[in-house]
């Protein structure tokens, strides 16, 4: 069901920021001194509804993105209006060089097609670059590389003391039973998040005493639930 909400957000995500850019050239706004100016135009609110949309696909898609979501969904919708200004041009609506203004939540000026591009184009990749930063702390935090190993396996985890080594690192012993119900008690660096998190022991299956082919994942938290 999660994937599936995931699917369709982001389609919804897609289409709402396309007909954002694509429709810009053609809004149409009437204005008055006393109450600003409006448009009836869906193109002219279409910004603010995929931003909301955005946010929606952002708190569905957490689970499986982790801390890799909004760089993800700012990427996607900067793709998404990027690809709007593309088609207005193939449509001949616009040219490269028009110059056109475009709203989010406010105007944002004037400037020529290719200049929106270009602007859209380096906040996707910002939204890259974010989106693979995050990939890669919510991989080295959950042990998630590790855990497909079918050479390691998990197991529930209590964290007995706490000797700082660093600003938010510390030595803790990792306390867990492994599959044969065996007590263990292993040294481990964790980050200081942890002691405020349920944790997993992730261990190897033949070696669980070792300390080097220890991890203690955090797993995310579940922030929103769908039966």
């Amino acid at each position: 069901m999660r994937v599936i909400a995931c699917a369709l957000m982001a389609w919804q995500v897609w289409m709402v920021w396309h007909i954002a850019s694509h429709e810009a050239s053609t809004v149409r706004w009437t204005c008055d001194a006393a109450e600003g100016c409006a448009s009836d135009q869906f193109a002219a609110g279409a910004s603010f509804v995929g931003a909301v949309c955005a946010l929606v696909l952002g708190l569905l898609s957490a689970r499986f993105l982790h801390r890799a979501t909004p760089g993800a969904v700012v990427a996607l919708c900067a793709v998404a209006c990027a690809a709007g200004w593309y088609d207005a041009v193939a449509d001949g609506q616009v040219g490269y060089d028009t110059v056109t203004g475009f709203h989010l939540f406010f105007p944002l000026g004037r400037f020529s097609v290719s200049g929106w591009l270009t602007f859209l184009w380096s906040v996707a990749a910002a939204g890259c670059l974010a989106a693979c930063w995050g990939a890669a702390v919510s991989l080295r935090r959950t042990a998630g590389l590790r855990r497909l190993s079918r050479r390691y396996a998990t197991a529930d985890a209590v964290l007995e003391g706490w000797r700082s080594v660093g600003r938010k690192r510390g030595e803790v012993t990792v306390v867990f039973e492994d599959l044969a119900g065996v007590r263990h008690e292993v040294p481990a660096v964790v980050e200081r998040v942890a002691l405020r998190r349920d944790v997993l022991a992730v261990y190897d299956t033949d070696r669980p005493d070792d300390p080097v082919r220890t991890r203690v994942a955090v797993p995310r938290r579940k922030l929103l639930r769908l039966s």
